[in-house]
């Protein structure tokens, strides 16, 4: 069972689709992730601290719950399944989050023009699926990234990552058969 970890919703329970292919996030995965946002590197910043967050290949939900248990202002979920988006809807209306929140059935590889710019993305295809280029492309091309912005990449640890222009490595840890990598946008 997926839980929040921390912040004002900690311990509440994260529903989750019964037969999906999707990867929910990991508790040691999100806590690494968080940890890595409250340390010394991001401080200066308080990235998270009244952040615009976007869930990319968001699945369950669990990386933008976490962020808006932390503090996040505002999170926007995308996702292709239709199914994982309803019920993560679900999930914010059960802790209060509904006016926080925003859910779009979208493809993450063809975004459209964006509504509103975000600071802090959160990109977690399933392993393996050359999407995370994809992706960052439809993210840079639709507008959807302020300046200076923080997009966090989970995939497979032996997962190619190129970085595209305008995109800097702030530092890569790896988890097992994960790696996490924080990149700063820079226009």
């Amino acid at each position: 069972m997926l839980r929040i970890i921390a912040g004002k919703h900690k311990n509440r329970a994260i529903s989750t689709l019964k037969r999906t292919i999707y990867r929910p996030s990991t508790s040691k995965i999100r806590e690494a992730i968080f940890s890595i946002l409250g340390s010394g590197e991001f401080l200066k910043q308080n990235i998270l601290e009244n952040s615009t967050v976007l869930d990319v290949f968001c699945g369950s939900g669990s990386l933008g719950f976490e962020a808006l248990s932390r503090g996040a202002k505002t999170v926007t979920f995308i996702d292709i399944n239709i199914n994982c988006l309803r019920l993560a809807q679900q999930f914010a209306i059960d802790i209060g989050e509904e006016k926080n929140t925003r859910f779009l059935n979208l493809d993450s590889a063809f975004l459209p023009k964006a509504n509103a710019k975000y600071n802090l993305v959160f990109i977690d295809p399933p392993y393996h699926s050359k999407l995370i280029h994809k992706a960052i492309d439809s993210l840079i091309k639709g507008n959807w990234l302020e300046k200076d912005s923080v997009i966090i990449i989970e995939q497979a640890k032996f997962e190619d990552l190129a970085l595209p222009n305008n995109f800097s490595l702030i530092t890569e840890r790896l988890y097992n058969n994960n790696r996490l990598s924080f990149l700063t946008y820079g226009q």
